[in-house]
């Protein structure tokens, strides 16, 4: 299930890194998101202003820790956005099963 507030919001980060405009623009996408959660509208939007937004309308859905890798920001004051502690291991069944699999660093 993907709710139509994402799809604005990724929209919106799509646009404003491409520099261009398919569908609305992103202010139009990001004001949408705003004006129904009763906030007033921006003039302007930056990559922050989005990953905000999004941090905010999509909290505790788990989309923050891909936003901050994507954007390669640090996830705390403990883990760079590389961490292998971010990593979960391969199980080993699936290693057992395809010989070709690489165990992730740090298992």
């Amino acid at each position: 299930m993907v709710r139509i507030t994402e799809m604005f919001l990724t929209r919106a980060e799509c646009n404003l890194r491409l520099g261009q405009q398919v569908g609305a623009s992103p202010v139009a996408d990001i004001n949408a998101v705003r004006q129904r959660a009763g906030l007033p509208p921006l003039t302007t939007v930056t990559l922050n202003d989005i990953l905000r937004e999004r941090k905010l309308e999509l909290a505790f859905e788990g989309h923050q820790i891909h936003d901050l890798k994507r954007n390669r920001l640090p996830v705390n004051a403990t883990f760079n956005f590389n961490s292998n502690a971010l990593v979960l291991p391969i199980p080993q069944r699936e290693i057992d099963t395809n010989k070709n699999l690489v165990q992730n660093p740090g298992y």
